[in-house]
């Protein structure tokens, strides 16, 4: 079976900045009020446990489903993550926390998962009665409502990333509908960085020719790639799905939340101008219509089947994810078939596994398929047949 040439993540092409800010269907994380740019979503994490004074002896509620760079931002202060579980919908058991000993806990983390709104008002309610501050995370979910209301405005801080929904190749975001943030420090980007970064968007657009006209004269770029390409570690932000190394990630350290440290990094100028300017509606759309023809055109198959068929109004996914029944034999081929896929397979080392909890079944078997706004029908259909022919000859 041939590997597919399909793009992982959003690309820059034309589309990508035509009309369509005024009259997105659904609110935006970056339209709320008190924004700092950060160089991704984890770093946006760091930032919010600062601006709740984390620190040694405090403890986050996490859940048992995450990448581990959604705790690493947490052990790096000195606190302590205090995981939770989650029910077969991705909602926090409310009930089973309650029963928690909740004793030193600052702060609860909520997401969004696969970028469908889970309700939040009742964890809102659950965290004012305790005094614990709310972090939303919003790394899957950009664009949607929860509960009637814009996602990212529920939680005392959220959190957002910017390469998951847009054609760029870095940056995050913290935002407050409650709170005054301070000023992230950060460091200036030199014209090396500015210039690598565009230069890797380009040579992209370029690749997948979404550059009618420019694309000829673009693809000199292509040798340029080792030298410009900016990787970034960690799959909160990265839909590579690679291996994290997760000493690597815990090895960072306090030191890089630190004024001086590439973490602080705001985005480069680019990066902001694409996210504030981008085309929302089409992307909006787009990831809607491929989310619905991927439900639809997997459902019926042996051996897997979507973990949430119906899109529900009020969502712009992430991703589509796939509950696979056997997913340890297929997962490394749908990989190297070059389907857009990941599962967040490696939990942080202390997660617990309790009855009930739905965390640890998901780390293993659901598969987060792309669904971006860059992939075309034909893109869809290629990993449909890819999956489905994958599946049906063993």
């Amino acid at each position: 079976m041939p590997t597919l040439n399909v793009p992982r993540l959003p690309i820059f092409g034309w589309h990508s900045i035509q009309s369509g800010q005024s009259d997105a269907s659904l609110p935006a994380v970056l339209d709320i009020p008190n924004l700092v740019w950060t160089s991704s979503g984890r770093a946006a994490i760091a930032f919010a446990l600062r601006e709740m004074g984390v620190g040694a002896g405090d403890r986050i509620l996490v859940p048992t489903y995450h990448c581990p760079t959604m705790v690493a931002p947490i052990v790096a202060v000195g606190a302590e993550p205090l995981f939770y579980p989650i029910s077969a919908t991705g909602a926090p058991q409310l009930d089973k926390i309650a029963a928690m000993d909740l004793s030193a806990v600052r702060g609860m983390i909520a997401a969004h998962y696969f970028g469908l709104p889970q309700p939040m008002k009742m964890v809102r309610e659950f965290c004012d009665q305790r005094g614990i501050s709310f972090i939303e995370d919003c790394a899957h979910a950009m664009f949607g409502m929860a509960d009637g209301q814009a996602i990212g405005t529920w939680g005392d801080y959220a959190i957002a990333s910017l390469t998951k929904f847009f054609p760029v190749l870095e940056g995050g975001c913290l935002v407050s509908a409650r709170h005054r943030l301070r000023e992230a420090p950060e460091r200036s980007r030199s014209l090396r960085d500015e210039l690598k970064n565009v230069v890797d968007v380009l040579e992209t657009a370029a690749r997948f020719h979404r550059l009618t006209g420019l694309d000829a004269g673009l693809s000199a770029l292509l040798s340029l790639k080792d030298r410009f390409r900016l990787r970034e570690k960690g799959c909160t932000d990265n839909l590579s799905g690679d291996s994290v190394n997760l000493p690597d990630v815990v090895g960072e350290g306090l030191a890089n939340f630190e004024k001086n440290s590439p973490v602080w990094f705001s985005p480069n100028r680019g990066t902001r101008w694409m996210a504030t300017h981008a085309n929302r509606e089409n992307i909006i759309s787009l990831r809607r219509r491929n989310y619905q023809l991927l439900a639809q055109k997997l459902a019926d198959m042996a051996g897997a089947h979507p973990l949430f068929p119906v899109l529900e109004e009020g969502a712009a996914p992430y991703v589509f994810p796939l509950s696979v029944d056997n997913p340890d034999r297929y997962y490394q081929r749908l990989r190297a078939s070059g389907v857009p896929i990941f599962r967040w397979d490696w939990r942080w080392p202390s997660t617990p596994e309790e009855e009930g909890d739905i965390g640890a079944l998901w780390s293993r078997h659901v598969f987060q398929i792309g669904c971006h706004q860059d992939l075309r029908l034909d893109d869809i259909d290629a990993i449909v047949e890819t999956i489905k022919g994958l599946l049906r000859n063993e």
